[in-house]
């Protein structure tokens, strides 16, 4: 089609030289009839321009159109795609999921409380011997407030102990025999609560 517009143009301009040739020679009748088979020629130009615009215009749909065919394949597979995912992922499914999970949690939270339950070390203790406990922190509650700690062989009055040591000289040798008599009474103190 361009080769066509090409010879259309040579042969427009090649009438038009003759309409000059002819007009300068006084041949006015012959430029005439140049100048129309030139206007012929343009009017074939005017034409094939147009003929072009158009099959551009009709590639240009048929890539547009092959574009839509493309991406209606693309979108029909992501509708497959998401469809797939939503049975593998249906809320019911996910519903359970959660479900289970917070089943596992419970159990996970039931193991953590069992294992660091002390009640275990109450096994085998009755009722009479949780009693004679509770009584004895009683007698020592009172002991300890009162300044005095009773034991099943010692009593040692504490308040005294501490102004008889404070009351003392503060030499090294009796900074020696002051600790060894605080961890006399305090092993007296331990075996009597042990006893």
């Amino acid at each position: 089609m361009e080769v066509k517009v090409k010879n259309y143009q040579r042969q427009s301009d090649e009438q038009y030289g003759l309409a000059r040739q002819l007009l300068k020679t006084g041949n006015k009748a012959g430029a005439q009839q140049a100048l129309k088979r030139r206007e012929l020629y343009l009017t074939q130009i005017s034409n094939s321009h147009s003929k072009i615009a158009n099959l551009q215009r009709i590639i240009d749909t048929v890539d547009v159109s092959a574009d839509n065919v493309v991406l209606t394949e693309t979108l029909e597979q992501a509708q497959v795609a998401i469809e797939t995912n939503i049975d593998m992922a249906s809320p019911e499914r996910t519903e359970e999921v959660m479900m289970s999970i917070e089943d596992s949690i419970e159990m996970v939270s039931d193991m953590e409380e069992s294992l660091t339950d002390t009640s275990i070390t109450e096994i085998g203790m009755d009722v009479e011997v949780e009693d004679r406990v509770s009584m004895q922190m009683a007698e020592l509650e009172a002991e300890l407030s009162s300044g005095t700690v009773s034991t099943s062989d010692v009593e040692v009055d504490i308040s005294s102990s501490a102004e008889a040591i404070s009351s003392e000289t503060s030499t090294e040798s009796t900074r020696k025999d002051e600790k060894k008599k605080l961890d006399e009474m305090r092993k007296q103190i331990e075996e009597g609560l042990r006893s």
